[in-house]
């Protein structure tokens, strides 16, 4: 059984439009709303792939109310804390082939909320083979919340951890190693401390002498799987000793968003089923490519997981 642990849940308001006027008015003719945050986006896809889960977090407000609304439309197990802060919101803007985002910080969380999400994962933790924690942390938890929730999860479950460069990188400092980690290139930089200026399709073409003394941080000791992906460029894998660069196959990207959360469902639900884990990570891939071939991901048809898996190419560096 599978752990979705969002801790700054969002409601994503998407608008597409054709014209975009930022000095006047704009009219959207349609907009598309849905429960978001890094977790819930996990759990979509996790569903689709019909996997045991459930997910768990911090929601408040009619926007939390919403979401479990729309949680429960489609069968998603939960069992959020509700709190005194109102779910955030979280904009999208798709002009043509431009995008910008508006995320809403939420107002800071009463400490007692934290407390009881702690006592609900020592209740159920037990009960996980993986648990996910992906996503930024509300405001107001505190600064040890990830090494908390790890220290109660890490008896009985592999950890898949999947925030952003700045908390991954205290987490790993304070010798805190999950199973897993799934950065993007730029999270990747900031974990590590990588200030040479060079572009996501540059380093992953880097030469095996470069890229293996990238990997050979201290912070990655311990970590069976650092997957960091790279969009269309592919990924860099250390999986224990070895370094692999991947290649994922070419297609029209219909978006980006969520790709690299299909790609974490994927993790967590072949790693539960027992995969071996470089099969675990070729399917986790093909999740995120199509991912980013559809427009929404309700529209992702997993059934071609495997068709997509075999026209990746895998180098041992």
């Amino acid at each position: 059984m599978i752990l979705c642990i969002t801790a700054n849940p969002a409601i994503d308001v998407i608008y597409e439009m054709d014209e975009l006027d930022t000095n006047g008015v704009n009219v959207v003719d349609d907009a598309y709303k849905t429960p978001g945050g890094k977790g819930i986006n996990v759990s979509k896809v996790l569903d689709l792939l019909r996997a045991d889960f459930m997910v768990t977090g911090f929601i408040g407000g009619s926007n939390g109310d919403y979401v479990i609304d729309k949680l429960d439309d489609v069968n998603i197990k939960h069992d959020f804390i509700f709190t005194n802060v109102d779910t955030r919101n979280c904009i999208r803007v798709i002009h043509g082939d431009k995008q910008f985002e508006i995320f809403e910080k939420t107002n800071k969380i009463d400490s007692r909320f934290e407390r009881t999400f702690m006592s609900l994962i020592k209740e159920i933790g037990k009960n996980y083979n993986i648990a996910v924690i992906s996503g930024s942390l509300m405001n107001g938890l505190s600064e040890d919340f990830v090494e908390e929730t790890m220290d109660i999860l890490k008896a009985n479950s592999k950890i898949i951890l999947d925030t952003n460069g700045q908390v991954t990188k205290k987490v790993l400092k304070n010798n805190y190693k999950p199973f897993a980690i799934k950065p993007n290139f730029y999270e990747f930089k900031e974990i590590i401390g990588l200030t040479e200026d060079i572009s996501s399709e540059d380093f992953i073409k880097k030469d095996s002498e470069y890229l293996k003394n990238i990997f050979e941080n201290e912070l990655l000791d311990d970590i069976e799987i650092v997957l960091v992906t790279n969009g269309k460029y592919g990924a860099i894998l250390k999986y224990k000793d070895n370094l692999y660069r991947i290649s994922v196959p070419q297609y029209k990207i219909q978006r980006t968003v969520g790709s690299g959360d299909a790609t974490v469902a994927g993790l967590a639900k072949f790693l539960d089923e027992g995969e071996g884990v470089m099969e675990t990570v070729l399917k986790a891939l093909s999740l995120g490519v199509l991912n980013a071939r559809v427009s929404e991901v309700e529209k992702l048809d997993a059934d071609k997981i495997n068709e997509v898996a075999e026209q990746i190419n895998v180098e041992l560096l």
